[in-house]
């Protein structure tokens, strides 16, 4: 006998194939044959075919061989695909932002400032606005949860004084008629972009017409060279997209792990950017939000949804951020 009974070794391949069987047949529907209905039955044939070789034919390392080998020149396949920028795609990510910068001053195109009436039903509005990096003067960030402790949308807001504020958000770059898919996110279907738009148009979007997304917005504690960094990271991603298109993963490439791999972003080794809806737990433990209070109080002032909902067009950041600190002062 080895360092491992053999019952042991036999259970670790058996698990290396369920988990490479189950992700090559969600790779044969989705990417393959596109989620069509029919590619359920072909998904099924391939597992049953898998469960079957493994039945059959022994000793047992022979068969988990064979399909390693198979799904290694699917991965070729795989791989090779490429995201694309000439899709169909939903109107709300339809218009990719560019930035140019000019010594201290960033001017975006295509900042994002829709009227909703609904979330599919709108007047798109896009506007270039120009921002000068000495104004930066800070950053906050907003959690949207829609009803999972575990999962959350991050999106950065930065306050550039007298120029406004500027809203950052890693998304899913829809194509028509898609929905969010956790399983779908995980294969060749979907793209990224970032959208720069205003907040007002971000934070309603979300808040006023989906009544189970609950938003908490805190202000980020950091010095003013790394909000200036940050900003330009950001920059950065959304002139490297326009350039060229991106995939979006939903693991390794999403809202969260995407800004932990900013050029300048410090790398977080921690379950809590996987599982980001308990992201605003461990800032605070970081010291990157305030820790005047404690967390339980300090999250439960930075709701923000019953606020946004009432708030008026005019001087709509400004208003929500007065009442959010009245209400933390218990006004």
């Amino acid at each position: 006998m080895g360092l491992f009974p053999e019952w042991v070794g036999s259970a670790l391949m058996l698990a290396a194939a369920a988990g490479v069987t189950l992700w090559t047949a969600g790779a044969v529907y989705y990417d393959v044959c596109g989620g069509a209905r029919w590619g359920r039955a072909v998904a099924a044939a391939w597992v049953v075919a898998v469960v079957v070789a493994v039945l059959v034919w022994q000793p047992l390392w022979q068969p988990v061989a064979a399909l390693l080998g198979v799904v290694a020149v699917f991965l070729v396949w795989w791989f090779g695909q490429r995201p694309r920028h000439d899709r169909d795609w939903d109107p709300a990510v339809a218009v990719l932002p560019r930035a140019v910068r000019d010594g201290d001053t960033v001017t975006v195109e295509h900042v994002r400032n829709f009227e909703y009436r609904s979330p599919t039903d709108f007047d798109a509005r896009y506007e270039t606005r120009t921002y000068r990096l000495a104004n930066l003067r800070g950053v906050d960030i907003v959690f949207f949860n829609w009803g999972s402790p575990w999962m959350s949308h991050p999106v950065m807001v930065f306050d550039c004084g007298p120029d406004g504020r500027l809203c950052f958000s890693i998304e899913v770059r829809y194509r028509r008629g898609q929905d969010y898919s956790v399983v779908r996110s995980l294969f060749r279907q979907q793209e990224m972009i970032v959208v720069a738009a205003d907040e007002r148009d971000v934070i309603l979007r979300r808040t006023k017409f989906e009544p189970r997304q609950a938003a908490h917005l805190y202000r980020l504690t950091t010095t003013p060279d790394e909000v200036r960094t940050a900003f330009l990271d950001y920059v950065g991603m959304v002139n490297r997209i326009h350039a060229r298109p991106r995939w979006y993963h939903g693991v390794c490439a999403n809202c969260t792990t995407t800004y932990y791999r900013l050029p300048n972003s410090r790398w977080r080794l921690d379950w809590r950017v996987i599982a980001n809806g308990r992201l605003d737990e461990a800032l605070y433990a970081d010291g990157r939000l305030d820790r005047g209070v404690p967390f339980a109080d300090l999250r439960r002032a930075a709701y923000l949804t019953d606020v946004t909902n009432v708030t008026p067009e005019a001087g709509f950041g400004d208003h929500l951020r007065r009442e959010l600190e009245r209400r933390r002062h218990g006004h």
